[in-house]
């Protein structure tokens, strides 16, 4: 009978494994980096769903502000100039605005008809069936129109157009685009907006977005 080296004897108790208590270090290891690592990833995932917002905000805003600056020519009689600061035979310049309500009113706020948080991977699917989809028909408004935009992909956000015009002279304009989203289903609204005027000297806006809830 072979007597054990001491080497073989050190061997031997390495290769049985790791103790009870060294897997539980390595699991509580696993559970502190877990508790940092998924909350992260879940603010980075929002937070790149609000990318969409933010673009599309800034889609709506300079669309607006190209519509108020075009020319609008009246039909009809010419006014004498000295009646108003506007260019003879041109209409009050305008931001998008339904032709039943030019002077206040909103797109309205679309999609009307689904919640984007119900549909797949919370999002909203235009010209699709089941949860979180809706006819594409509904960007089909006078204000949408206006600033030729809709979306015709899956999307998180709700959007709307408010404004108020002054139809006298050359014509004013107040306006906010918005997006409004529930990026976790969990009833709390994100909610982004930029806001315009216009009038004669030109357009200006707000120096960024007001955001409220932001989906962190």
């Amino acid at each position: 009978m072979k007597l054990i080296r001491e080497s073989d004897s050190i061997l031997l108790r390495r290769s049985k494994g790791f103790t009870l208590i060294e897997l539980m270090i390595v699991v509580a290891i696993i559970g502190i980096l877990a508790a940092i690592a998924i909350p992260a990833l879940t603010k980075f995932i929002r937070k790149s769903k609000s990318s969409e917002a933010r673009a599309s905000i800034a889609k709506m805003y300079d669309a607006a502000v190209g519509f108020y600056q075009s020319e609008a020519a009246q039909r009809g009689a010419v006014g004498l100039i000295a009646s108003s600061s506007a260019p003879a035979g041109t209409e009050a310049n305008t931001c998008p605005h339904n032709t039943a309500s030019p002077s206040a009113g909103n797109a309205p706020k679309t999609p009307i008809s689904a919640v984007c948080a119900e549909g797949p991977n919370g999002r909203c699917i235009p010209n699709a069936n089941g949860a979180g989809s809706y006819p594409l028909s509904e960007w089909d408004t006078d204000v949408w129109n206006g600033l030729s935009f809709f979306q015709t992909q899956g999307h998180y956000f709700h959007y709307n157009f408010t404004y108020a015009n002054d139809l006298s002279g050359y014509g004013t304009c107040q306006a906010t685009a918005q997006a409004f989203g529930d990026l976790d289903g969990d009833g709390a609204w994100s909610t982004f907006e930029r806001s315009l005027s216009c009038e004669f000297n030109g357009c200006a806006g707000a120096l960024g977005l007001f955001i409220n809830n932001d989906g962190s």
